[in-house]
């Protein structure tokens, strides 16, 4: 038969395994479910900064292509209006030429017509300076037909040696 050497021995041993049986059935389980929890919040977070940091790439990549399409389009914008700036430089230019160019027309049509007006002018009062001297170098005045015939040789006289 078995004897059993020290009853403290035996009673310490079912006390342990009786703790033992309760901390596995009612401690162990609460705890271990609770670490599950705890290890599935934890992969739980670490999936969605996961996701997080997913979304925040694509979101800047999206970003980056809407400043690049933007950047393009401000471009654009600024070619066309410095297009539009030298086209309209360039038909102010023509503009002001041909107005010049009209200026210059009319100063020399007038200029034209003020020097035929000055040679009228000349050829009157030479013609009378020329009536006059001749009426005193002749004595007599000529009639209104000698007269002109007369003005008219000495313009042409003098046309010719100018």
């Amino acid at each position: 038969m078995f004897v059993v050497p020290n009853l403290t021995l035996l009673i310490q041993d079912l006390a342990f395994f009786a703790l033992l049986f309760l901390i596995a059935r009612y401690l162990y389980r609460p705890i271990q479910q609770v670490l599950e929890a705890r290890t599935k919040r934890i992969q739980d977070g670490l999936r969605a900064a996961e996701e997080a940091k997913r979304d925040r790439e694509a979101a800047e990549k999206e970003y980056q292509l809407r400043m690049e399409h933007a950047r393009r389009e401000g471009q654009a914008l600024l070619d066309r209006i410095a297009k539009q700036g030298e086209d309209l430089r360039k038909e102010l230019e023509a503009k002001a030429r041909q107005q010049a160019d009209a200026m210059i027309a009319r100063a020399r049509a007038e200029i034209q017509q003020e020097r035929a007006k000055a040679v009228q002018d000349l050829r009157e009062q030479v013609a009378d300076l020329a009536v006059m001297a001749a009426s005193r170098i002749i004595g007599e005045s000529l009639d209104a037909k000698k007269h002109q015939e007369l003005i008219e040789r000495t313009i042409e006289e003098a046309e010719v040696r100018a």
